[in-house]
């Protein structure tokens, strides 16, 4: 059975990123590559029509006409990448808005590879909280899956982020559990509470590393998680804005952790 996974080449700085980690799913375990592109429409709607009554349609005429020409060109630059690092596919190029043809073309694919640029755009929120696939989400370094960690809170998000991993990923043999935990201090008179996500990994034969870390100390998490090749994660509730505005120690690691990130 063949399986492909979508690779999202837009303009950002990580596209070689990208480019390795698609080749490495391929080359390792057999993924198929669809390089795909959107040229987003909403770019030519920020331009306004007049200013102070005075009409720009000629001047604007001249800025998406240059805008068109950058286009081509980066798709062109695209082109030239895949074929220089080996990718025989063709690039597919759609116009619409981004997460929406994203969404939809993930119907035809098995897995999702995007990047994560600095900051979280309003783009890659919409992603995370609409993919219905597996997504990996790279940033500063090329896929690996030498050294696996996971940001273990005990939840169903992860847990179920973790199995579908373990179905895609079968030759784990060692995993690091990030348990994030409210103190390190243990009670000696209370009940010490089983971690159900490290005995459903050890379960299936997995060493786990457990590696307990305080949920208020984001910082710390994601110091460590810098020496992983991938961390596993839950998927971003439809709460979002909520979570991050209180805090919540998970969207604060998926927004800033510089390790590339499982999703699913």
């Amino acid at each position: 059975m063949i399986r492909n996974v979508l690779l999202v080449l837009g303009n950002g700085y990580n596209r070689k990123n990208l480019i390795d980690s698609a080749i490495y799913l391929r080359d390792n375990f057999g993924f198929k590559i669809r390089p795909f592109h959107v040229r987003d429409v909403r770019k030519k709607e920020f331009l306004p029509n007049a200013v102070d009554g005075i009409m720009l349609e000629p001047m604007l005429a001249g800025i998406s006409k240059e805008w068109n020409a950058f286009e081509e060109r980066e798709i062109e630059k695209i082109k030239a990448e895949l074929k220089e690092n080996g990718i025989d596919a063709e690039l597919e190029v759609q116009f619409g808005i981004t997460p929406e043809v994203v969404i939809q073309e993930l119907k035809k694919s098995d897995m999702l590879l995007i990047e994560k640029e600095e900051r979280f755009t309003e783009d890659l929120v919409v992603l995370m909280k609409r993919f219905y696939k597996p997504i990996i989400v790279v940033r500063d370094k090329p896929l690996r899956l030498e050294k696996i960690a996971v940001a273990n809170d005990d939840g169903t998000k992860v847990n179920k982020s973790f199995q579908r991993f373990s179905n895609i990923f079968t030759h784990i043999e060692e995993i690091k559990s990030f348990e994030l935990v409210d103190s390190l201090e243990e009670d000696p008179e209370e009940e010490k509470k089983e971690n159900y996500l490290n005995a459903f990994m050890e379960g299936k034969g997995i060493k786990v590393e457990s590696v307990k870390l305080l949920k208020s100390d984001s910082d710390a998490f994601l110091q460590i998680c810098k020496e992983e090749d991938i961390l596993i994660m839950g998927n971003l509730s439809n709460s979002y804005l909520y979570e991050k505005l209180t805090k919540r120690v998970g969207i604060k690691i998926m927004e800033q952790a510089e390790t590339t990130l499982f999703i699913a």
